[in-house]
């Protein structure tokens, strides 16, 4: 796979026309090999995480819901104003997200850190501990919802930093 001077860029892996028809065992392989990674969307309505693996939600789950949100860490949008929730527990901190900005992530698989960012801007509440293998999740909420994936990057290194009131949530 080639290599540009600061990451791998999602065209070097032969991705055409977006990640929807790679299927989740391929997807899951890209994203094994991947150190850092910063995973970009615009989201309409809903929430942006992570989930265990091996997990798999029934069509029509709310992610909130029990038993679901113990095998999950999500950002919410405005709807819950802006909250983390890990593995069922919901923390405020985060700004909220709405319509038409951009949600970042970024994922480090060694630090086991996953960190959100809302138009470019790091946000304090973050999840760390993560030492098991996990897989990207979105939820929607509203019909007519829609979700633009616009990056997928394999960082030399990350991105993220420091802030004021930072707060580690537990995987």
């Amino acid at each position: 796979m080639g290599q540009t001077n600061s990451m791998t860029v999602l065209s070097e892996y032969k991705v055409i026309g977006g990640l929807l028809g790679l299927g989740p065992d391929i997807f899951l392989e890209i994203l094994s090999e991947i150190r850092y990674y910063q995973y970009l969307i615009q989201l309409l309505g809903g929430c942006v995480g992570i989930a265990q693996e091996t997990y798999n939600f029934p069509v029509g789950t709310f992610a909130n819901y029990c038993p679901h949100n113990q095998h999950i860490g999500i950002y919410y949008g405005s709807g819950l104003y802006g909250a983390v929730c890990c593995k069922g527990t919901e923390t405020k901190g985060n700004s909220y997200f709405y319509n038409n900005q951009t949600v970042k992530l970024e994922f480090d698989s060694e630090k086991g850190t996953l960190i959100f960012f809302v138009n470019g801007l790091q946000q304090p509440v973050y999840i760390s501990g993560i030492k098991e293998k996990v897989r990207f999740v979105i939820f929607m909420f509203w019909e007519g919802s829609s979700c633009t994936i616009k990056s997928l990057k394999n960082l030399k290194s990350p991105t993220s930093g420091h802030v004021k009131n930072e707060k580690a949530i537990q995987w």
